[in-house]
């Protein structure tokens, strides 16, 4: 030793290597499984599809077929859409074909009978084959032109109806859904 230094001794908490590793192996032996599970825990229960979506997805693939549109339409059911049914173009160019999501307001759509849900779907289907044909003449009423070839007007204005009821507004069917050739020949 050298005079007037002091020696101070280093403090023993350091453990050995071996020692730090062996637990280190331990504890990731037995918490890496558990930790996966949880993790990863969705992908080994077995899929449960909304019956809802399965049949509106089974109306839009027969009437994607008959208005022979290539898109995909992803459907999905929220608590609240504003719109009750909605469609909005997700992926790709506008006019490229895309892939487009149609979505429901929960609550709309249980208030739907059979023939008021193929109208909706058909509206909805209306829009996204202007979106790929003629974006810039997007109206309601072009929309309603469109899905008058798989559904009857009268199916439209029921869900007309029963939209602005949902929505606590009124409008005019003639508008949106064009003059009925009935009213129209009266005039």
């Amino acid at each position: 030793m050298h005079p007037g230094r002091t020696r101070v001794p280093l403090p023993r908490t350091v453990r050995p290597a071996q020692k730090k590793s062996t637990f280190q192996t331990v504890v990731v032996t037995l918490c890496l499984p558990v930790i996966l599970l949880i993790r990863f825990g969705c992908l080994l229960a077995s899929p449960h599809p909304d019956p809802s979506v399965e049949r509106i997805n089974v109306i839009v693939n027969k009437f994607r077929d008959q208005l022979q549109m290539p898109q995909a339409i992803q459907v999905t059911i929220v608590p609240v859409n504003n719109r009750m049914v909605s469609v909005e173009h997700t992926a790709g160019k506008t006019g490229e074909i895309g892939l487009y999501t149609m979505c429901f307001d929960e609550n709309f759509l249980a208030s739907l009978d059979e023939e008021e849900l193929r109208a909706a779907i058909a509206h909805e289907l209306g829009h996204v084959w202007i979106f790929s044909h003629h974006p810039y003449l997007h109206t309601e009423a072009l929309a309603n032109e469109i899905a008058m070839r798989v559904v009857s007007r009268e199916s439209l204005e029921k869900v007309y109806n029963k939209l602005w009821i949902h929505l606590g507004v009124t409008g005019s069917l003639d508008e949106f859904l064009g003059i009925e050739k009935v009213h129209a020949a009266q005039r």
